[in-house]
């Protein structure tokens, strides 16, 4: 299996970053043989904007389109901004080609400063994702500051990625 975690954190050290490690890490662990990409995409953010821009895509943006189409499965994150998913995210889900997600298996998540805005996963992105004809998994994952132990999830964090990770794997198994 070849899983893609596409991150729109906006630093190195993101808790957006770090909860598409974790998810990625579980997801190995439960599955032998899965090649894990990561997309950050802040470091091709300038790219991406200028490929949205242009209609053009240079080096680094085709590669992260590749990866996206190549991918059995996607981990898609977002940091909460202004109620919403991150619009560097929304930029790169419009330089993908047409159909590029459709029947694609995504699991969801987005991190936040507190609970108030845990339903922009199922407000916003969810909505747009299904618009793009993307398999998204019924599970999503809202992630707050409070939920890390330092750089560690803490217990019901782990369990919820835990939970998600094995609902990814099942529905893969599934539609196989």
């Amino acid at each position: 299996m070849r899983l893609v975690v596409v991150s729109a954190g906006h630093a190195p050290a993101s808790g957006t970053s770090r909860l598409g490690r974790l998810i990625a890490d579980e997801v190995g662990r439960r599955r032998q043989g899965t090649a894990v990409e990561h997309i950050e995409l802040r470091t091709i953010a300038t790219d991406v904007v200028t490929a949205l821009i242009t209609g053009e895509a240079c080096p680094p943006v085709h590669r992260a389109i590749e990866l996206v189409r190549s991918a059995d499965a996607l981990v898609l994150l977002t940091p909460t901004i202004n109620a919403s998913f991150s619009g560097l995210l929304k930029c790169f889900l419009d330089v993908l080609p047409r159909d590029s997600l459709r029947g694609l298996p995504i699991l969801m998540g987005a991190t936040g400063g507190t609970q108030r805005h845990t339903l922009v996963l199922d407000q916003s992105l969810r909505p747009m994702l299904a618009s793009l004809r993307a398999v998204v998994l019924p599970s999503a994952l809202f992630v707050t500051a409070e939920e890390w132990q330092g750089q560690a999830p803490g217990p019901e964090l782990g369990e919820r990625v835990r939970a998600s990770s094995q609902e990814l794997i099942r529905f893969l198994a599934l539609s196989a």
